[in-house]
């Protein structure tokens, strides 16, 4: 019950879950839980909605998101000027001549400005270019600008994965219009892997030039003349330049570094002013800044307002800094004071509140530990960077909680309670599960488990995640794995929906994709364990939930047949909650690879899921989620000849009945916003036969 959550715990539905057993087993993949509600999570054109009303009643359509603008002529001339070509610069014009270009690079490296420049080598330096950003949806991109010969587009949607058939409708279209496109994106190993493996294109890595290339083309821009170049480099010296362009440098700073040396216009001593003055010496000097007013609460509260107040007027930044270091309540003083609020005589002794009491450096230092270069990982519907803690020593990480599982009781207990209250995150839940997990064997004996099981019967989301983390992590112990079975086989029947919801999720983590039959077998016992019961109870839903976000994992992870054979099963068997098994399988057409395959081959499986299709569609609580699946079909076949048969071959198959699931599906392809849907003749004559007469509604 949403009650029974924590305290900023989100109500978890089906893609929450997914996100949350997906975190230790594989990638994030869109799934989307809507009861009653028609989505399309396809390929769209045109646009995508939710709508509850009569198919007969006039829809109106939203429009695609596309950010478009055209880039300033001063833009790209800035970009110009100076530009060092770094030594892959040739192979990436090579492949732009494509029309199509993916330029990856770490933040600070220079791609927007290499970007630029390719587009300008390559359309000529007067070309209209223009710019897309990365909520750009380019499946329904189409240029608008007809004198544009160059785009640039920042980064890629995150929850929109680029298909193959969508990169060969961007690749035409440019192609039609005469024009080349380069796509930046950060440097994301696993999504940069993806487009490789799965696109089979070439991405260029955007490493910047040497400082020392960047400084020589950048000075030559800004002072064209040689005996002027030498005069400013005179008041600098030869040897202090080298210096102060160390291969760390990026060509931002080596910019500011020729901006300096310019501004100082040879004076020797202007130019060490403005030496002191460089952003990226400033950083170095920080450290020993702050470490000498470790002890002065009064200049570390002037430090902050100035930073913040740089450029204001000296008495407002007194003044901020004074209210600062009332707001402080004593967390800016190192030490606490001698004497106590009642004028008592104390002994000094460190502040615990002290909020400059350890840098992060020292902490990683004194665990041998290291924070590795800025990432922007892609997981999830928005991208986000991450600077990870990494220990130095390969699995340090592991012996250090072993050891402290082992050898201090007391501390370990602590640590289980510190975990169990995690707050609710996908990227904090695996980890704990893991942790959690590999303590099962760490402890060993009759109660191996007992720290999981509180967790599997918690009313927090978050409790039962960690607990189907765990039990997976557990069950990887060969002495464990029995007793891992057992305490599910025994959950799954328990009367609380708690046990029973951690059974579904545990079935969709490490355990049941290593042992996708026995997850299954569990699965059908909490399917018609939930048909004796409320289905609308709060408990009840939840486990409904985690059952769909389990099926969809094994589905996706490569269990295809077997799932379809197990849900064909359930449908099959005595009492079975129709509806419901009905509904779940709608789910899975949200994951298209496989159905499409059999339909469009006319394998024996292609003809069972027409047939569960045509159930699926005549069943009122599965409807909306069953068309919403097939119009996203539709709308994805435009580009990939398989799925246009497959979409062909199921709608000529429905079209030989025409019940109203079948006539409502039609009426939904029929309508006037949804140009280029495969197979949309076909619904058409369907409909135009039924109005002529030439078609009965079948019984």
């Amino acid at each position: 019950m949403p009650g029974d959550e924590a305290p900023g715990e989100p109500e978890s539905g089906v893609s929450e879950l997914l996100d949350a057993i997906a975190g230790r087993t594989g990638p994030w993949r869109s799934f989307v839980y809507a009861p009653n509600g028609n989505v399309n999570a396809g390929s769209v054109h045109g646009g995508q909605g939710v709508h509850n009303q009569r198919t007969d009643e006039p829809r109106a359509s939203r429009p695609s998101r596309v950010r478009e603008g055209p880039i300033p002529q001063e833009e790209v001339t800035a970009a110009a000027f100076g530009f060092a070509e770094p030594a892959w610069f040739t192979a990436a014009r090579a492949e732009l001549d494509r029309g199509l270009l993916f330029l990856a690079g770490r933040s600070g490296s220079g791609r927007h400005t290499a970007a630029l420049n390719l587009l300008r080598a390559e359309c000529g330096s007067g070309a209209p270019l223009r710019a897309l950003d990365s909520l750009t949806e380019l499946d329904s991109w189409q240029p608008t600008d007809a004198s544009a010969r160059g785009y640039v587009v920042a980064g890629l949607f995150p929850s929109r994965p680029l298909g193959a058939g969508v990169l060969g409708h961007v690749r035409s279209l440019l192609s039609g219009v005469g024009a080349r496109m380069v796509i930046v994106l950060p440097d994301d190993t696993a999504l940069l892997r993806r487009l490789e493996q799965d696109l089979h294109v070439t991405v260029v890595r955007c490493e910047p030039p040497p400082p020392a290339a960047v400084f020589g083309s950048q000075f030559e821009a800004a002072v064209p003349d040689q005996r002027e170049r030498d005069r400013l480099l005179g008041a600098l010296g030869r040897r202090e330049l080298g210096e102060l362009l160390v291969p760390e440098l990026l060509p931002a700073e080596v910019v500011e570094l020729v901006g300096a040396l310019v501004a100082a216009d040879g004076d020797a001593t202007a130019l060490g002013d403005l030496r002191d003055r460089l952003s990226y010496r400033a950083e170095r000097e920080v450290p020993p800044l702050m470490e000498k007013l470790r002890d002065d609460p009064d200049a570390l509260s002037f430090l902050l307002a100035a930073c913040v107040y740089e450029g204001a007027d000296y008495r407002i930044v007194r003044e901020e800094a004074d209210r600062l270091l009332d707001l402080s309540d004593g967390c800016l003083a190192a030490t606490l004071p001698a004497t106590d609020s009642q004028g008592v005589e104390t002994a000094e002794r460190p502040n615990p509140d002290f909020v400059f009491r350890r840098s992060l450096t020292e902490l990683l230092h004194a665990v041998q530990a290291s924070r590795q270069p800025r990432q922007i990982r892609t997981a999830g519907t928005f991208g986000h960077s991450v600077e990870p803690v990494v220990f130095v020593r390969h699995r340090q990480a592991e012996t250090v909680l072993r050891h402290v599982w082992r050898e201090y009781g007391r501390l370990a207990d602590l640590v289980v309670r510190w975990l169990r209250e995690v707050s609710w995150d996908d990227g904090l839940t695996g980890p704990v599960g893991r942790v959690m997990g590999m303590a099962a064997s760490w402890g060993g004996g009759r109660r191996a488990l007992r720290h999981i099981q509180p967790l599997a019967g918690s009313e927090r989301t978050t409790g039962r995640v960690i607990a189907a983390h765990a039990l997976g992590i557990a069950a990887q112990d060969p002495v464990l794995v029995a007793e891992v079975r057992y305490r599910l086989r025994q959950w799954s029947h328990a009367a609380s929906p708690d046990l029973r919801t951690t059974v579904g999720l545990a079935c969709g983590t490490e355990f049941g994709l290593a042992r996708p039959d026995v997850a299954l077998h569990l699965l059908r016992t909490l399917v018609f364990g939930l048909r004796t019961r409320d289905g609308q109870d709060s408990g009840e839903s939840q486990v409904r939930v985690a059952v769909q976000a389990a099926v969809t994992t094994l589905f996706q992870a490569g269990n295809e047949e077997n799932v379809f054979g197990r849900i064909r099963e359930w449908l099959s068997a005595d009492q079975a909650d129709t509806e419901g098994i009905l509904f779940l399988f709608a789910q899975l057409l949200r994951s298209p690879r496989w159905f499409t395959r059999q339909l469009a081959d006319d394998t024996p499986e292609g003809e069972l899921i027409t047939d569960l299709i045509r159930q699926a569609l005549n069943n009122d609580s599965s409807f909306d989620a069953t068309c919403g699946a097939l119009l996203g079909w539709a709308d994805g076949a435009q580009w990939d000849p398989t799925s246009r048969r497959a979409v062909e071959n199921l709608f000529a198959d429905l079209a030989e009945s025409m019940r109203s699931g079948e006539f409502r599906l039609f009426v939904e392809m029929d309508q006037k916003e949804a140009d280029g849907r495969v197979g949309r003749d076909i619904a058409r004559a369907s409909l135009d036969r039924w109005r002529s007469g030439g078609q009965e509604e079948a019984a």
